[in-house]
């Protein structure tokens, strides 16, 4: 017999699923966060239909940096379906103003199939707003995922220990 869940629950399950993953990788919680942070900026670069560019540049750097491969590919999903619309939204307000490229495109009223239609210079202006908006929030990730790894990892030492002193 199978649970019918929510679209809420299902979404919380999902998270929990991913959250496990990356808390069970067997590494150093430094490398660990790193390869969340990676990801993380890695996310942060626009989604261009048909090519991974995020999941390709937050493993290789996570090559660089030596750190998980796996967190980094994980973390990428920071940027999700269900958030594009908010990152372009930003990456194109940092974007156009820090480059003089003047382009019609409002990213309020932006849909994917638009996206082919903005050409390079649009596309220009979400990378370059993409790295500038990656920078700050791969270095927060980097401590968020750190504590949340050392304490994951602390919780489980001390259920291992409460067992064997049941034993």
């Amino acid at each position: 017999m199978q649970k019918d869940y929510s679209r809420m629950e299902k979404f919380k399950r999902l998270f929990k699923l991913y959250y496990l993953k990356v808390m069970r990788i067997n590494a150093s919680p430094h490398n660990i966060a790193m390869g969340v942070a990676c990801g993380v900026f890695g996310g942060c670069f626009p989604v261009i239909p048909g090519l991974p560019l995020q999941t390709v540049i937050a493993v290789v750097m996570a090559f660089i940096t030596r750190s998980s491969k796996i967190a980094a590919a994980i973390a990428t999903w920071v940027s999700n379906p269900f958030n594009w619309l908010l990152f372009y939204y930003v990456q194109f307000k940092i974007g156009t103003f820090f480059l003089p490229i003047d382009i019609a495109f409002d990213p309020a009223a932006w849909q994917v199939s638009d996206f082919m239609d903005i050409g390079w210079q649009g596309v220009s202006i979400l990378i370059f707003g993409g790295v500038v908006l990656g920078i700050p929030l791969s270095i927060i990730s980097y401590f968020i995922a750190l504590f949340f790894v050392r304490r994951y990892r602390r919780r489980k030492t001390l259920r291992m220990l409460a067992r064997r002193k049941k034993l």
